[in-house]
């Protein structure tokens, strides 16, 4: 079987499954067609939303395409690559619910719609008797009205004033959401509504569904019951009697409204038929209305009358669909927070590794045969250490490696800083083979962004064991000769400088590492190094133009002055080349304390 089929499988089992964990009744009432079936899916979705809270459930828009009679399904959903488990559901719903055989075709993809996939189902008219096929149809779309609307006469039109007091409470608006007809109850207590200044967002606030507040948002989740409440200060409580007064402390400014939507084809507008949100006498005097605002036919009517009876009943109710939008309030900041925890995490591990810990599973150590190591140090940190006061060497420190964290290139992975000490690996955990170039370009940088501290760079390639270590506070690290050989290779190096090994030298004269910009210069003697028997050859490696500028812009103030770098350039020179990727070289922000800046002052001094 292929994964498409398999998906079309578990979609057919997940209805079974629903159909036996009680929701059979529900599923067969839900819909007298398979269309009726598929546009009621959010209202079914929006029920079990109060239940489970965290449930975020995708949302279905069943249209009739006149061309050919197939019946157009709009899925949406935050989920990706799911459709062929729609179409098992579809097929499944259409087999088991409406005694049907259907063919469901994606027709347009996410990519192509921006945001939804979109089905056509077709009836099986294959050995079908033209009873059987007519029965089949009414299975697909239901049973077609008699009634022409095009045939309509003018007697049987409806007039706007008619239509207002027939339903009080309805909000009609147009695309650019510009509200054009609203009903005499809402309007007399929203009286903004006819202000052509507010728009329908402006003057409310989308409760439910979450999602944007556009016409084609709307309309994209038209099926779905929709809550909204008045923005603060544009319901009228000013006519309220006096006996009223202790309502307008129960934060009566507030109105909300319950309905649904209704896309008026003819003049491309939509109408939210809807019913105040009220539960009982209290609420409804203190916003100001009346029951006779309220239609006859309306059953909020009725519950109002109710709720005198069973008021602490409704209160819980109320209690609990509140505590529903906070939960659901509390359920977004939570993905909030899980998303930096993870930002977080990725900046301690590999986002690779990191995925693997998150899931439970143990992360294996790894041979690489080929990375390329960096170790960089502060020339005289000792010594600065000693003249210096700790909080003087925690913002030196600080500014540097922000720097480079900032520079960082996508391919290079760094690993620690311990003291004065910064490393990075290059060609890990992600294998590459232009992992000896990704680090030089990065050490240009380094140098390039230090100008007046001395830094000690030293770079080596080889083969090295990479792994996590530890339970609590888990570290990746680098285990190997490579890395031993590196640390030496920046100790015994010339200060200053970025030294290279042969090897690596050897590496980035190849094709795939060559750079216009690596300037090589043989060390003249050679470098014996701890757990070495021969001296080694080392290289220095430097830009061709020595005299390329740097950005320098401050962070915290427009200023031109750095204790830390070089004044910049002037851009008109025509040696001047703009960084190609990364933020800017550090300086000292202005609103240090001017103790601190004499003892940076001398700390640099002493650099120099």
């Amino acid at each position: 079987l292929s994964q498409n089929e398999i998906l079309e499988q578990f979609g057919a089992m997940f209805f079974k499954f629903c159909q036996e964990s009680n929701y059979d009744k529900i599923l067969q009432v839900l819909g007298g067609s398979l269309k009726d079936f598929l546009c009621n899916l959010d209202a079914l979705h929006d029920h079990l939303g109060t239940i489970y809270p965290g449930m975020r459930a995708p949302s279905f828009r069943c249209v009739e395409r006149a061309s050919d009679g197939a019946l157009v399904l709009c899925y949406y959903s935050y989920r990706i690559g799911l459709e062929h488990i729609v179409i098992g559901i579809v097929k499944a719903v259409a087999k088991k619910l409406h005694d049907c055989q259907v063919d469901v075709i994606i027709e347009k993809t996410r990519s192509e719609t921006g945001d939804h996939v979109e089905f056509a189902i077709h009836m099986k008219h294959t050995g079908m008797s033209k009873a059987d096929k007519r029965k089949s149809i009414m299975s697909l779309i239901g049973t077609p009205t008699d009634l022409d609307a095009a045939a309509m006469t003018e007697d049987m039109l409806i007039g706007s004033s008619t239509f207002c007091k027939a339903f009080p409470f309805h909000i009609m608006f147009d695309r650019n959401l510009n509200i054009q007809q609203a009903g005499t109850s809402v309007a007399r207590v929203i009286p903004h509504l006819f202000n052509q200044q507010y728009k329908f967002s402006h003057l409310f606030d989308l409760v439910r569904p979450q999602m944007e507040f556009t016409f084609d948002s709307i309309l994209s989740h038209i099926n779905t019951v929709f809550v909204l409440k008045t923005h603060d200060g544009f319901l009228d409580v000013s006519q309220l009697k006096s006996s009223s007064e202790i309502f307008r402390s129960y934060n009566q400014s507030v109105l909300r409204l319950k309905g649904q939507m209704l896309h008026i084809k003819e003049s491309d507008v939509m109408l939210f038929l809807c019913s105040p949100s009220v539960g009982n006498l209290d609420d409804l005097q203190g916003r100001g209305l009346y029951l006779s605002d309220i239609p006859i036919h309306d059953a909020t009517r009725d519950l109002i009358l109710l709720s005198e009876q069973f008021k602490a009943e409704y209160e819980l109710t109320q209690k609990l669909e509140v505590l529903t939008d906070e939960l659901q309030h509390t359920y977004r900041k939570l993905e909030e927070e899980k998303r930096r925890t993870d930002q977080l995490l990725y900046s301690i591990l590999p986002p690779s590794v990191a995925k693997e810990l998150r899931q439970g599973g143990t992360v294996e150590a790894k041979k690489f045969d080929a990375v390329t190591i960096l170790f960089s140090g502060i020339v005289g940190f000792q010594k600065i250490c000693q003249d210096s006061e700790p909080m003087v060497i925690v913002k030196l420190l600080n500014d540097i490696y922000t720097a480079f964290d900032d520079n960082i290139r996508n391919d290079v992975y760094k690993v620690e800083t311990v003291g004065d000490m910064y490393m990075i690996v290059g060609g890990l955990p992600k294998r590459s083979n232009t992992h000896a170039k990704s680090v030089a370009l990065m050490a240009l940088d380094m140098i390039q962004l230090t100008q007046r501290i001395k830094i000690t760079i030293g770079i080596h390639s080889g083969e090295i064991v990479a792994g996590v270590v530890g339970k609590k506070l888990p570290r990746y690290c680098l285990f190997g000769n490579t890395v031993n050989i590196t640390s030496r290779t920046q100790t015994t190096g010339a200060e200053g400088k970025i030294n290279l090994t042969e090897v690596t030298q050897k590496l980035l004269m190849e094709p795939q590492c060559q750079d216009k910009s690596f300037c090589f210069t043989q060390r003249e003697d050679l470098v014996k190094m701890k757990g070495r028997k021969e001296p080694m050859k080392c290289y220095f490696l430097e830009r061709h133009n020595k005299n390329k500028a740097v950005h320098l812009i401050m962070r915290n103030s427009s200023a031109n002055r750095s204790f830390l770098f070089k004044p910049r350039e002037s851009e008109s020179s025509p040696q001047y080349t703009p960084p190609s990727h990364g933020t800017p070289p550090l300086s000292l922000p202005l609103e240090c304390p001017i103790k601190t800046e004499k003892l940076l002052q001398s700390v640099v001094n002493k650099l120099i």
